[in-house]
């Protein structure tokens, strides 16, 4: 939140300064995801495929081609009642839609992906489209994605977060970890090269 910061320099390369709101934990996680954000919408929209899907909440992205995937279960959008039906869906079952308010209405619903079941929620994640068009609509994407997304659902034995860590989302992980390279290796160099300013 520093108004006079700016690029690091280190002998590994420069790190861009990227300004949040402030100096707590939330502040720092909330400009990460801001970063991440747009650079993402950058990336979909150099795209023409039919289908975007990123890796959590649509965060505001209005672009008819995006579904939200969000492999955990932090917030809970459902009555109880309601919520029960979603422990109780089988391998490939989605609930009905779902409208989520607030900072950019969404149609969500939860999906089970195939895999073993250790607890009620399980394989199970929730999705989000645009709340743009008709509702017949926004439930044949809803039904078509929940199709679409068993082919990918990753294995306990390749990733331990299997089944929610899709395979095409862990294989870009694993890239870009790689591109990023060693972390300590990294942060030495940020802290040499804060400690020299």
């Amino acid at each position: 939140s520093a108004p006079t910061a700016g690029p690091i320099a280190t002998r590994h390369g420069a790190y861009q300064y990227f300004p949040c709101a402030g100096d707590t934990a939330e502040d720092l996680y909330l400009g990460i995801h801001e970063q991440m954000t747009t650079v993402e919408s950058h990336v979909a929209t150099g795209h023409d495929a039919d289908l975007v899907v990123f890796d959590g909440p649509l965060r505001h992205r209005n672009d008819p081609k995006a579904v939200g995937y969000v492999k955990t279960q932090q917030v809970q959008y459902l009555p109880d009642d309601q919520q029960a039906v979603v422990a109780r869906l089988a391998a490939g079952e989605r609930t009905p839609l779902f409208l989520i308010g607030g900072r950019g209405t969404r149609f969500s619903w939860y999906v089970r992906l195939p895999g073993p079941r250790s607890q009620p929620l399980s394989g199970v994640v929730r999705l989000e489209l645009p709340a743009v068009g008709a509702v017949p609509a926004a439930a044949a994407r809803a039904d078509a994605v929940t199709v679409l997304l068993q082919r990918f659902a990753s294995e306990p034995h390749k990733d331990p977060r299997a089944p929610q860590n899709l395979y095409p989302i862990g294989g870009l992980e694993y890239r870009l970890r790689h591109l990023l390279g060693d972390q300590y290796l990294m942060e030495r160099a940020l802290r040499t090269a804060a400690v020299g300013r």
